[in-house]
């Protein structure tokens, strides 16, 4: 909420100095750490996969001409790991490739309830409305939930 308010109060200011009519203006800001309880559906691994190949085959050009070419294919797809959690409102998945996303899937079995804690993230649209000096929210929107970690019960 902090930055929400420095982000508004930084804006007012360069808008006063710079004596020029404020227009609206988009503010991100983030709820508290909110907490929900989930149930495991399933945790899932999806190994690495590595492998190059070559081939040939015809080609065309724009001119009406005929050849052949060679094409060589590299494949490097980094190993998943993904988490389908199910709470009161629906299932949500928690899905990467590095360490921290491992970490948990490791902590995680299918059934096993859990503590989740995430932040919520909205974007504001604010403005001087009625040119008194201050700041009014004119819409406030959920654009998106920011995981932070689950927790076995």
């Amino acid at each position: 909420m902090g930055r929400i308010k420095n982000s508004m109060l930084t804006g007012l200011a360069l808008l006063t100095f710079l004596g020029c009519e404020q227009r609206p203006f988009k503010v991100r800001g983030t709820s508290p750490i909110l907490y929900e309880d989930a149930v495991v559906r399933e945790a899932v691994y999806s190994p690495s996969r590595h492998g190059s190949g070559s081939g040939g085959g015809p080609t065309i050009d724009f001119d009406g001409n005929i050849g052949f070419a060679f094409t060589s294919v590299s494949v490097n797809v980094p190993e998943k790991y993904a988490v389908v959690f199910e709470c009161q409102h629906g299932k949500f998945i928690v899905e990467g490739t590095d360490d921290a996303h491992k970490s948990l899937w490791k902590r995680m079995s299918e059934g096993d309830t859990v503590r989740v804690s995430y932040k919520e993230i909205y974007e504001s649209v604010c403005a001087d409305t009625n040119k008194d000096g201050a700041i009014d929210t004119l819409s406030r929107a959920l654009i998106d939930y920011d995981f932070l970690d689950a927790n076995k019960k």
